[in-house]
């Protein structure tokens, strides 16, 4: 009988009760560093910062403790995800909840999200849904994937993971920026090593 697959956030809240979760933000931190060094060179005076897919919320503990973050949110759909990051920020800011379902009070200056987009089976529809609800005039959007088809240790990830996944080309995420309306997009390639070929960073703002 072949296995019913999951959600992701069905996954990600299994993996935070092992304790995966702490693994999982090591793993990322270099690539996320690179991509707070360039987004934070647009915004030196003052801003307000969405993470999108926050885990337990440790890009969010490091941003709001910048002098110049004067709102730091973090959005996860997994439930011991954000279990877990009010356990480690008991005065954060943290929702609950998928993605589409949520509509923050006030539109944010920064959205960022590492590894998320590519769990919908839609993802341009994600990207819509944040230009249109979440970013303000002059807001930017940048995201993270490891799961993109020109790398192809990742191919697997889908089964490996039996997950619905979309593994779509560079050049791809780059046109749903375009298409739903973000400026300046630009592409390019975070913590290249000998064995990775980098994250793939995708920008636009708006």
């Amino acid at each position: 009988m072949k296995e019913q697959k999951k959600s992701a956030t069905e996954l990600f809240s299994e993996w935070a009760d092992k304790g995966k979760d702490v693994g999982m933000a090591i793993a990322h931190e270099p690539a996320v560093n690179e991509m707070l060094e360039f987004i934070f060179q647009k915004y030196k005076n003052s801003f307000t910062f969405l993470d999108a897919g926050c885990g337990n919320g440790w890009v969010v503990r490091k941003v709001k403790n910048m002098p110049q973050c004067k709102r730091a949110t973090g959005l996860d759909g997994a439930v011991s995800m954000i279990n877990n990051a009010k356990k480690f920020d008991p005065t954060g800011e943290y929702f609950c909840a998928n993605l589409l379902d949520w509509t923050p009070d006030v539109k944010f200056d920064i959205v960022y999200s590492m590894e998320v987009f590519y769990y919908s089976s839609d993802p341009e529809q994600i990207v819509r849904f944040i230009i249109k609800n979440w970013i303000k005039p002059g807001g930017s959007l940048v995201i993270g994937l490891d799961y993109y088809y020109e790398n192809p240790k990742c191919h697997s990830w889908a089964k490996d993971l039996n997950l619905e996944m979309s593994l779509l080309h560079e050049h791809d995420w780059l046109e749903i920026f375009k298409k739903v309306g973000f400026k300046n997009t630009a592409t390019w390639k975070a913590n290249v090593h000998d064995d990775h070929p980098g994250t793939l960073v995708v920008y636009g703002n708006t």
